[in-house]
């Protein structure tokens, strides 16, 4: 190890610019992949304080979209009549309306319209009232903090639904989960009216004990044809789905900067071997076998390699962090995450990646003729 690390030293500035090359190689595939990793976090762990089981909507409508009023009251009554039949303990329609580009989350505004006697605490059951009341009716809007604190909206703030409609803002909530923070909870009657419509856009139910979600959303569907019936379980399922295929497309995409950092270790090795054939020569004249010669320079490769790979990690670890500060301000959510299984990973790649870029240049010095060498002397 003694000549691995005096080799390194003798060149510094190229050794640092290969260790470079991999930092960045490294770091990038730890940020690209850690946006996976923390959506499978941030998704299980807000699905699941999300107190309804089962969301009813029209055929069609996507898991995570913004469903349309498309039920009419029928679905609402039949689901009521047949509720202890299908396993429902408790049910209400609600009217969804989203406001801006959908671009940028700070000026994207989801409006949730929700019949009387039902209150943000009946969606997120951790809900706690930071300031005025919780129940939106008869005129009024309670505010997730979130959206509050982005939009500097405080009580008494007038929100613009349409030309002809507006609403104060009479309370503000931390609904303890960062979905649920960003959304704007007004009376449904007042929704349907700025929509032009007395339909609805969702029923959601809650599961009877002793019932799986499941179970009770296959029945809703076999009763009421034409609607969907979603449940938290199967919403976690497709966006993991969904999740491994953006994992395989970011790991693409930071495969390139890993074959450039590859090949910046492979260059930088085998111009060591072509500068140093009068030592190699030496090394054999007094006695070193091939194997030696061969895991010597393998050896500097892997450590060009793992050096640039630690601290690519810690780089991509300190990206992760500074996203985290972004989107927990803009969602209420942290979208990156860096665990040990990437640590490993990322570390198990920097180790084969230097593994294979030292291959062909140990192999190069390994076979190297000891007189040829020593003619250059």
């Amino acid at each position: 190890m003694a000549l691995v690390f005096r080799n390194q030293r003798a060149r510094p500035v190229r050794s640092l610019l290969t260790v470079l090359g991999i930092l960045v190689a490294t770091a990038s595939m730890v940020l690209f992949l850690s946006f996976g990793e923390g959506l499978r976090q941030a998704l299980a762990g807000e699905m699941t304080k999300f107190g309804p089981e089962i969301r009813v909507v029209a055929e069609g409508t996507g898991v995570f979209g913004v469903p349309n009023p498309e039920l009419d009251q029928n679905v609402l009554d039949t689901l009521k009549a047949h509720a202890r039949e299908l396993g429902i303990a408790r049910l209400f329609p609600a009217v969804v309306m989203m406001k801006g580009s959908g671009f940028d989350p700070a000026t994207t505004f989801l409006f949730y319209g929700l019949p009387e006697g039902v209150t943000p605490k009946d969606l997120a059951p951790a809900a706690k009232l930071v300031a005025g009341r919780l129940d939106p009716h008869p005129d009024g809007a309670v505010v997730g903090k979130q959206k509050a604190e982005q939009n500097r909206l405080t009580l008494g703030k007038v929100l613009r639904l349409s030309r002809r409609a507006e609403v104060p803002v009479v309370g503000i909530v931390d609904a303890g989960n960062g979905l649920a923070d960003s959304f704007i909870f007004v009376p449904m009657k007042l929704l349907q009216k700025v929509l032009h419509t007395d339909q609805y856009s969702v029923v959601l139910v809650y599961v009877a004990p002793g019932h799986k979600a499941d179970e009770v959303a296959a029945r809703i569907r076999a009763l009421l044809p034409g609607v969907d019936a979603q449940t938290t379980s199967e919403a976690i399922k497709y966006a993991e789905r969904a999740i491994k295929i953006g994992d395989v497309i970011r790991f693409g995409i930071s495969l390139i900067a890993l074959i450039v950092g590859g090949l910046l270790v492979a260059n930088t090795v085998m111009m060591s071997v072509y500068e140093r054939i009068r030592e190699f020569g030496v090394m054999r004249a007094i006695g070193a076998r091939r194997g030696f010669i061969f895991r010597l320079v393998l050896l500097e490769a892997l450590l060009l390699a793992v050096a640039g790979g630690a601290v690519g990690v810690a780089a991509g670890y300190l990206g992760s962090w500074v996203v985290n500060l972004y989107t927990t301000h803009a969602v209420g959510l942290a979208l990156s995450a860096v665990t040990p299984r990437l640590v490993l990973f990322s570390l198990a790649v920097a180790l084969a990646l230097g593994l294979s870029a030292g291959l062909l240049p140990a192999r190069v010095a390994s076979r190297i003729s000891v007189v040829e060498a020593l003619g250059r002397l």
